[in-house]
């Protein structure tokens, strides 16, 4: 049975590198300067087009085409061969998703703590909001207007959020060593 595709799910393929060929998706579509492509390299993209043989045909077209519209994929040439490719615009609404699933490793804390400052311009506002929103999420505790903590290494992390919200420069980490009260935020975080 045939599944009807999501944006998320196509999306992440895409952006894993999963090919998908033009041809497939719309087969009455002429190949411009296409290649003759040896058996091996049918063989090839047929293997890597299985993956998309779980979704209803009809509706990745559907799906295809609004995303097209929306920018978030467009169709280049690869080889001679048409392929979809995610845009940039894609690649950031894929980082977006990622965020659901952004989680600091808690299990061992190596006796550092990390306090996460930031001073973000007026007109990301918006962003600056889903930022501390973002840190919440993260378990970080609030200490002041735009100061967090947190015992566990967040580096990837903050970098990953500073990347999203394209706040890199206004976002600080600094490492230190003891903090004034320490036995509270230990018992807070549970070390």
């Amino acid at each position: 049975m045939k599944v009807d595709p999501k944006r998320k799910e196509v999306l992440t393929m895409l952006g894993l590198g999963v090919f998908l060929s033009v041809s497939i998706i719309f087969p009455g579509l002429p190949l411009i300067t296409k290649k003759i492509l040896d058996i091996a390299q049918e063989e090839e993209i047929r293997k890597k087009q299985k993956d998309w043989d779980k979704f209803n045909l009809w509706r990745l077209r559907q799906l295809i085409k609004r995303m097209q519209d929306s920018k978030y994929i467009e169709i280049k040439e690869e080889n001679g061969i048409p392929i979809i490719k995610i845009t940039q615009k894609g690649k950031n609404k894929l980082l977006s998703y990622d965020l659901e699933k952004l989680k600091l490793n808690e299990t061992k804390w190596d006796g550092r703590w990390r306090l996460i400052i930031y001073d973000v311009q007026k007109s990301k506002r918006a962003n600056s909001e889903t930022f501390r929103r973002a840190l919440l999420r993260l378990n970080l505790l609030k200490l002041q207007k735009s100061v967090y903590l947190t015992p566990f290494k967040c580096e990837d992390e903050i970098e990953y959020l500073r990347l999203l919200f394209d706040i890199g420069k206004e976002v600080q980490i600094l490492t230190v060593g003891s903090l004034e009260n320490e036995s509270a935020y230990r018992r807070y975080f549970g070390i």
